[in-house]
C-alpha cells in the first residue's frame, strides 16, 4: 500500500485523504523486476557457456554447444529487453483506493468511484498456473522457478472483482465499460450475481492479499470469497 496521490485540481472528485491506496503500477513493477532477474540469470549462464565452454559445458570441445549457448543467450537477451520495456508503463501511478464512500479507480489524474450502495458483492479470482511437460532437467527447473516466482501454490493472475447492482450504470464510464464487455459472458461465481463485473488485476500476490483483506474487513457483508476463473482475455 502507498500514500494516496494528490488530486490535480482543487475540488476534484477524489477519495478521502485517509483512503487505503494500492498502486497497481508499483505492484506490476515488482513482479516484472523479479521475472527480469530470472531471465537475466539464464542469459548470463548461456553467455558464459558460449564464451567459456570448457568451464561451463559438459563437453566444451565442439563448436555446436557454443553455438547453441550463443543462440540462447541472444534470445534471452531480447526477452530481457522486452521485459525492460514493459517496465515503462509501471512508472505511472494508477490503482485502487478504498474509503468510507466506496471503491475508487485512479487513472491519469482522475478518479472513478463505485459507491458502496452501488455494490452488490466483492470477491477475488485467480487462474491456475498449469505445468507443461518438459523433457530436460533444465527446462523443468526453469518452469518450477518461474512457477515459484509468479504463483502462490499454483494460483496466479489474481484479480479483485466488484459486482455492481446495476452494471448498465457503468457502461458509459471508462475503463469500467471495458471491464463489463470483457466479463459479460462469464458465469458468476455465486448464483444471483450479474455476469458482467469490474475486474482489477493485481500483479503482485502479496499486494492482492493485502487489499483483499482490507476489503473484507471494510465490507464483510459484501465479500463472497475467491474463485478460479477460466477467462481467455484476462
Amino acid at each position: 500500500m502507498e500514500q494516496l496521490p494528490q488530486p490535480r485540481k482543487p475540488g476534484q472528485l477524489w477519495p478521502e485523504s485517509d483512503a487505503v491506496f494500492l498502486n497497481l503500477g508499483r505492484s506490476a513493477r515488482k513482479l516484472r523486476l523479479a521475472i527480469l532477474a530470472g531471465v537475466l540469470f539464464f542469459t548470463c549462464t548461456s553467455a558464459a557457456g558460449a564464451i567459456w565452454p570448457e568451464r561451463f559445458l559438459d563437453d566444451g570441445s565442439g563448436t555446436a554447444e557454443r553455438v547453441i549457448s550463443a543462440v540462447f543467450a541472444v534470445f534471452l537477451a531480447l526477452v530481457s529487453l522486452v521485459i525492460a520495456l514493459m517496465l515503462v508503463p509501471t512508472l505511472f501511478t494508477h490503482g485502487l483506493a478504498v474509503d468510507r464512500r466506496g471503491v475508487w479507480f485512479l487513472l491519469s489524474g482522475r478518479a472513478e468511484p463505485v459507491y458502496w450502495h452501488q455494490i452488490r458483492a466483492i470477491g477475488g479470482s485467480w487462474k491456475e498456473y498449469k505445468r507443461t511437460f518438459k523433457a530436460g532437467l533444465g527446462s523443468r527447473l526453469g518452469q518450477e522457478l518461474a512457477r515459484s516466482i509468479v504463483s502462490e501454490n499454483g494460483k496466479h493472475m489474481f484479480a479483485l472483482e466488484v459486482y455492481p447492482h446495476d452494471p448498465d450504470a457503468f457502461t458509459e464510464r471508462e475503463p469500467f465499460s471495458i471491464h463489463l464487455r470483457q466479463t459479460a459472458r462469464e458465469e458468476p461465481p455465486v448464483a444471483g450475481l450479474p455476469n458482467a463485473r469490474l475486474r482489477f488485476p493485481v500483479p503482485g500476490n502479496s499486494d492482492y492479499r493485502e487489499m483483499a483483506w482490507h476489503l473484507y474487513r471494510t465490507a464483510p457483508h459484501l465479500w463472497i470469497g475467491e474463485h478460479q476463473r477460466d477467462s481467455v482475455v484476462w
